[in-house]
């Protein structure tokens, strides 16, 4: 494992899941701009725009950190009038133990919720849980261990009220330098596997088999069927400040991306997914994103 210890179950194959999905903007236009105020406060705004439908979307979000009392306090607000708020704590009560309340609301409808999160992590392991505090309250919870370059991981969703156990999944992995590999079952019938592997200094490739389960039939019967997707990527340093992505699927969906650091602070990209099996009249979609951090 490398230095930064065991990772959480949501970071388990990120590697690859970034690979083939970040730097890609389908059918949108975006903006991102991060920056730090003097006074120690971080603020990031993003926001898009629909090819589609012209719609309009976006967030601000400020975070500023207490060094010494190991407290991070984050709020965001977005279009849609939704409020969030968090307040979380690490590493000060005991090293590695992360303690945060999680808080949303929207003052139109009087709509809001909350959770409690806990977590605690040491090298060889990474324990995360939250609970929902509104009246029919969901438990999420979920283990990672690690042996030397091996991963193992299991998570589930257990509805309080009726102590139902609504989900569980199980993950493998293993990872090193220049490789990870990553396996998870859900559920019993959702799967996935993924490869990572940094082949030089310039060049990481990715690939990544799902399948999902197949749709409940009349009275609740789970039937056959499920989507199986087979993906693959990759990713090309052209020079320090250029990179150039691209990626197939199974079902003839490519996608080519460029990305290039206009200067200090400024990086622009586009990007591509274009339906192959129907050039013609296919749904190609097209996107623009620019991120600004000063």
């Amino acid at each position: 494992m490398s230095s930064k210890g065991t990772p959480p179950y949501p970071d388990l194959g990120k590697l690859a899941r970034d690979l083939l999905r970040r730097g890609y903007h389908p059918g949108i236009w975006q903006i991102d701009c991060k920056t730090l105020t003097s006074s120690g406060i971080e603020f990031f705004t993003t926001g898009f725009a629909s090819q589609d439908n012209s719609k309009v979307k976006g967030s601000l979000q400020s975070k500023y950190k207490i060094e010494d009392h190991g407290l991070t306090l984050t709020e965001r607000w977005n279009t849609e009038n939704w409020l969030f708020g968090e307040i979380m704590q690490k590493d000060k009560l005991a090293e590695g133990l992360m303690l945060a309340l999680e808080a949303k609301f929207q003052p139109g409808s009087n709509e809001g919720d909350g959770k409690f999160k806990l977590g605690y992590a040491k090298d060889n392991f990474h324990f995360l849980a939250d609970i929902g505090l509104n009246s029919e309250p969901a438990l999420n919870c979920s283990l990672v261990l690690s042996h030397n370059e091996f991963l193992g991981g299991l998570g589930g969703e257990l509805d309080v009220s009726n102590v139902d156990l609504k989900m569980w999944k199980v993950a493998l992995g293993w990872t090193n330098e220049t490789a990870t590999l990553h396996g998870e079952l859900k559920n019993g019938d959702t799967w996935l596997a993924s490869l990572f592997y940094k082949a030089s200094e310039k060049i990481d490739v990715g690939a990544e088999i799902t399948k999902t389960g197949g749709q409940q039939g009349e009275g609740g019967e789970q039937q056959e069927g499920g989507d199986l997707v087979v993906s693959l990527g990759m990713l090309y340093h052209l020079e320090e400040n250029a990179l150039i992505r691209a990626k197939i699927n199974n079902v003839v969906e490519l996608g080519l991306g460029y990305e290039q650091k206009l200067r200090d602070g400024i990086t622009a990209s586009i990007s591509a997914v274009l339906d192959c099996g129907n050039i013609s009249d296919g749904n190609h979609k097209f996107g623009v994103g620019v991120a600004l951090q000063c």
